[in-house]
Protein backbone atom coordinates (compact mmCIF):
# COMPACT_ATOMS: atom_id res chain seq x y z
CA UNK A 1 0.00 0.00 0.00
CA UNK A 2 1.45 3.39 -0.90
CA UNK A 3 2.65 5.72 1.65
CA UNK A 4 0.21 9.17 2.18
CA UNK A 5 1.59 11.86 1.30
CA UNK A 6 2.19 15.13 3.42
CA UNK A 7 0.46 18.36 2.27
CA UNK A 8 3.50 20.66 3.70
CA UNK A 9 4.14 22.88 0.88
CA UNK A 10 8.26 21.85 0.46
CA UNK A 11 6.98 17.89 0.49
CA UNK A 12 4.54 18.59 -1.82
CA UNK A 13 6.68 20.55 -4.48
CA UNK A 14 9.60 17.72 -4.03
CA UNK A 15 6.52 14.38 -4.45
CA UNK A 16 4.65 16.59 -7.35
CA UNK A 17 7.32 17.37 -9.62
CA UNK A 18 8.58 14.01 -8.73
CA UNK A 19 5.22 12.14 -9.99
CA UNK A 20 5.88 14.45 -13.19
CA UNK A 21 7.39 10.88 -15.32
CA UNK A 22 6.27 8.73 -17.86
CA UNK A 23 2.54 10.05 -16.98
CA UNK A 24 3.37 9.46 -13.69
CA UNK A 25 1.37 6.78 -11.46
CA UNK A 26 -1.47 4.82 -12.72
CA UNK A 27 -1.61 3.60 -9.21
CA UNK A 28 -5.15 1.05 -8.92
CA UNK A 29 -6.78 2.14 -11.50
CA UNK A 30 -5.64 -0.58 -14.18
CA UNK A 31 -4.86 -3.87 -13.47
CA UNK A 32 -0.83 -4.38 -14.03
CA UNK A 33 0.17 -7.11 -16.53
CA UNK A 34 1.49 -10.52 -15.00
CA UNK A 35 5.53 -10.41 -15.22
CA UNK A 36 7.78 -13.59 -14.69
CA UNK A 37 10.05 -12.67 -12.23
CA UNK A 38 13.67 -14.12 -13.22
CA UNK A 39 17.61 -13.51 -12.83
CA UNK A 40 18.29 -10.90 -14.77
CA UNK A 41 21.68 -11.91 -15.22
CA UNK A 42 19.99 -14.73 -17.04
CA UNK A 43 18.16 -13.06 -19.88
CA UNK A 44 20.18 -12.14 -22.57
CA UNK A 45 20.83 -8.75 -23.52
CA UNK A 46 20.58 -8.62 -27.58
CA UNK A 47 20.32 -5.11 -28.96
CA UNK A 48 17.87 -6.14 -31.63
CA UNK A 49 20.48 -3.93 -34.02
CA UNK A 50 21.25 -1.47 -32.00
CA UNK A 51 24.34 -0.67 -30.59
CA UNK A 52 23.58 0.09 -26.65
CA UNK A 53 20.40 -0.38 -24.78
CA UNK A 54 19.11 3.20 -25.74
CA UNK A 55 18.11 5.81 -26.30
CA UNK A 56 18.52 6.02 -29.83
CA UNK A 57 16.97 8.94 -30.05
CA UNK A 58 14.94 12.32 -28.16
CA UNK A 59 11.35 14.14 -29.62
CA UNK A 60 10.76 17.49 -27.86
CA UNK A 61 12.93 15.58 -24.91
CA UNK A 62 11.25 12.57 -24.64
CA UNK A 63 13.67 9.80 -24.67
CA UNK A 64 13.38 6.34 -27.57
CA UNK A 65 14.64 3.72 -29.15
CA UNK A 66 15.18 1.06 -26.39
CA UNK A 67 16.59 -2.47 -26.96
CA UNK A 68 14.25 -5.54 -25.87
CA UNK A 69 16.51 -6.84 -23.67
CA UNK A 70 17.24 -6.38 -19.36
CA UNK A 71 19.33 -3.33 -20.06
CA UNK A 72 16.98 -1.80 -22.78
CA UNK A 73 14.01 -1.70 -20.08
CA UNK A 74 16.72 -0.66 -17.31
CA UNK A 75 17.79 2.33 -19.75
CA UNK A 76 14.06 3.16 -20.60
CA UNK A 77 12.98 3.57 -16.78
CA UNK A 78 15.44 6.06 -16.16
CA UNK A 79 15.10 7.90 -19.16
CA UNK A 80 11.05 7.70 -18.54
CA UNK A 81 12.16 8.92 -14.82
CA UNK A 82 14.30 11.96 -16.13
CA UNK A 83 11.60 13.72 -18.50
CA UNK A 84 10.63 15.55 -15.25
CA UNK A 85 12.04 19.27 -16.36
CA UNK A 86 11.19 18.46 -19.87
CA UNK A 87 7.33 18.24 -18.81
CA UNK A 88 7.25 20.69 -16.74
CA UNK A 89 8.32 23.31 -19.50
CA UNK A 90 6.65 21.81 -22.59
CA UNK A 91 3.37 24.17 -23.40
CA UNK A 92 -0.10 22.56 -22.27
CA UNK A 93 -0.98 21.31 -25.44
CA UNK A 94 2.31 19.46 -26.10
CA UNK A 95 1.82 17.29 -22.78
CA UNK A 96 -0.27 15.00 -24.56
CA UNK A 97 1.54 13.93 -27.20
CA UNK A 98 4.93 13.59 -24.70
CA UNK A 99 2.67 11.71 -22.49
CA UNK A 100 1.37 9.11 -24.89
CA UNK A 101 5.31 9.06 -26.47
CA UNK A 102 6.31 6.99 -23.32
CA UNK A 103 2.82 5.01 -22.53
CA UNK A 104 1.63 2.13 -23.53
CA UNK A 105 -1.77 2.15 -25.60
CA UNK A 106 -4.01 0.97 -23.11
CA UNK A 107 -3.09 2.99 -20.31
CA UNK A 108 -1.92 6.58 -22.06
CA UNK A 109 -5.10 8.47 -21.30
CA UNK A 110 -5.07 7.96 -17.81
CA UNK A 111 -1.32 8.72 -18.36
CA UNK A 112 -2.12 11.81 -20.05
CA UNK A 113 -4.95 13.12 -17.22
CA UNK A 114 -3.10 12.44 -14.44
CA UNK A 115 0.10 14.16 -15.57
CA UNK A 116 -2.21 17.35 -17.11
CA UNK A 117 -3.49 17.45 -13.61
CA UNK A 118 -0.17 16.92 -11.73
CA UNK A 119 1.26 20.26 -13.93
CA UNK A 120 -1.54 22.19 -13.12
CA UNK A 121 -1.15 21.86 -9.69
CA UNK A 122 2.15 21.95 -9.83
CA UNK A 123 2.23 25.43 -11.99
CA UNK A 124 -0.47 26.84 -9.63
CA UNK A 125 1.58 26.25 -6.61
CA UNK A 126 5.03 27.83 -7.63
CA UNK A 127 2.99 30.52 -9.77
CA UNK A 128 3.66 33.49 -6.88
CA UNK A 129 7.16 32.96 -7.70
CA UNK A 130 9.60 34.48 -10.20
CA UNK A 131 12.20 33.38 -13.04
CA UNK A 132 12.31 29.75 -14.34
CA UNK A 133 11.30 26.32 -11.90
CA UNK A 134 14.36 24.41 -12.06
CA UNK A 135 14.10 20.68 -11.73
CA UNK A 136 17.13 18.59 -12.19
CA UNK A 137 17.00 14.99 -11.74
CA UNK A 138 19.30 12.25 -11.40
CA UNK A 139 18.93 8.40 -11.03
CA UNK A 140 21.04 6.95 -8.44
CA UNK A 141 20.42 3.14 -8.83
CA UNK A 142 18.32 0.28 -10.53
CA UNK A 143 17.21 -2.94 -10.41
CA UNK A 144 15.47 -5.35 -12.44
CA UNK A 145 12.73 -6.90 -10.81
CA UNK A 146 11.29 -9.23 -13.33
CA UNK A 147 11.53 -9.62 -17.22
CA UNK A 148 10.34 -11.21 -20.10
CA UNK A 149 10.60 -10.27 -23.86
CA UNK A 150 7.25 -8.37 -23.82
CA UNK A 151 7.11 -6.89 -20.27
CA UNK A 152 9.67 -5.87 -17.37
CA UNK A 153 9.57 -4.25 -14.09
CA UNK A 154 12.06 -1.97 -13.17
CA UNK A 155 12.94 -0.02 -9.82
CA UNK A 156 14.52 3.16 -9.83
CA UNK A 157 15.76 5.10 -7.07
CA UNK A 158 16.16 8.82 -7.98
CA UNK A 159 16.30 12.49 -6.49
CA UNK A 160 14.73 15.68 -7.91
CA UNK A 161 16.14 18.95 -6.85
CA UNK A 162 13.22 21.34 -7.22
CA UNK A 163 14.21 25.38 -7.08
CA UNK A 164 11.90 28.22 -8.02
CA UNK A 165 13.03 31.76 -6.75
CA UNK A 166 10.61 33.21 -4.35
CA UNK A 167 8.25 30.84 -3.77
CA UNK A 168 10.72 27.21 -3.21
CA UNK A 169 14.29 27.13 -1.80
CA UNK A 170 16.12 24.09 -3.23
CA UNK A 171 14.60 21.04 -1.81
CA UNK A 172 15.49 17.85 -2.96
CA UNK A 173 12.75 14.99 -3.06
CA UNK A 174 13.84 11.27 -2.80
CA UNK A 175 11.39 8.42 -4.75
CA UNK A 176 11.52 4.60 -5.55
CA UNK A 177 9.48 5.00 -9.12
CA UNK A 178 8.51 1.30 -10.17
CA UNK A 179 7.80 0.77 -13.73
CA UNK A 180 5.55 -2.01 -15.32
CA UNK A 181 6.66 -1.74 -18.73
CA UNK A 182 5.22 -3.20 -21.76
CA UNK A 183 6.93 -3.56 -25.63
CA UNK A 184 4.95 -2.25 -28.13
CA UNK A 185 5.47 -0.76 -31.19
CA UNK A 186 8.78 -1.73 -31.50
CA UNK A 187 9.94 0.21 -27.64
CA UNK A 188 9.27 -0.37 -23.79
CA UNK A 189 6.21 1.53 -23.20
CA UNK A 190 5.22 2.55 -19.82
CA UNK A 191 1.85 0.68 -18.58
CA UNK A 192 2.26 2.05 -14.90
CA UNK A 193 4.35 3.69 -12.71
CA UNK A 194 4.39 3.75 -8.98
CA UNK A 195 6.04 6.07 -6.71
CA UNK A 196 6.93 5.74 -3.18
CA UNK A 197 9.06 8.56 -1.11
CA UNK A 198 12.17 7.54 0.16
CA UNK A 199 14.73 6.03 1.06
CA UNK A 200 15.71 9.71 1.86
CA UNK A 201 19.55 10.60 3.22
CA UNK A 202 20.09 13.16 5.27
CA UNK A 203 22.34 16.28 4.52
CA UNK A 204 25.49 16.10 5.55
CA UNK A 205 27.49 19.21 7.62
CA UNK A 206 29.73 19.86 5.15
CA UNK A 207 27.77 22.52 3.31
CA UNK A 208 24.78 24.84 3.95
CA UNK A 209 22.09 24.59 1.73
CA UNK A 210 21.70 26.90 -0.84
CA UNK A 211 19.05 29.23 -1.65
CA UNK A 212 17.53 29.66 -5.41
CA UNK A 213 20.05 32.46 -6.07
CA UNK A 214 23.18 29.98 -5.14
CA UNK A 215 22.19 27.24 -7.11
CA UNK A 216 21.44 29.35 -10.37
CA UNK A 217 25.06 31.10 -10.11
CA UNK A 218 26.61 27.90 -9.38
CA UNK A 219 25.57 26.13 -11.41
CA UNK A 220 25.79 28.53 -14.43
CA UNK A 221 26.72 27.10 -17.79
CA UNK A 222 25.68 23.11 -16.31
CA UNK A 223 23.20 21.07 -18.61
CA UNK A 224 21.72 17.97 -17.66
CA UNK A 225 23.42 15.19 -18.18
CA UNK A 226 21.95 12.86 -20.87
CA UNK A 227 22.89 9.09 -22.19
CA UNK A 228 25.16 8.60 -24.70
CA UNK A 229 23.22 7.65 -27.76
Amino acid sequence: MMAKRSNRPLVLFAVVCTSLVAGAAVRGVLTRPATTRVDPSSVSNAKNGRSGPGPTTYRDGIPSGFAQSTDGARAAAVGYVLTGQVLIDLPTTAVSEAVRAMSSAGSADVQVTTTQQQLDQLRSVLAPGTGSTQYLQAAIATRVDAFAPDRARVSVWNVGVLSRMGVAAPQAGWTTSVFDLVWERGDWKTWSETITPGPAPALNAGTAPATSGDLQASLDGFAPWEPSR
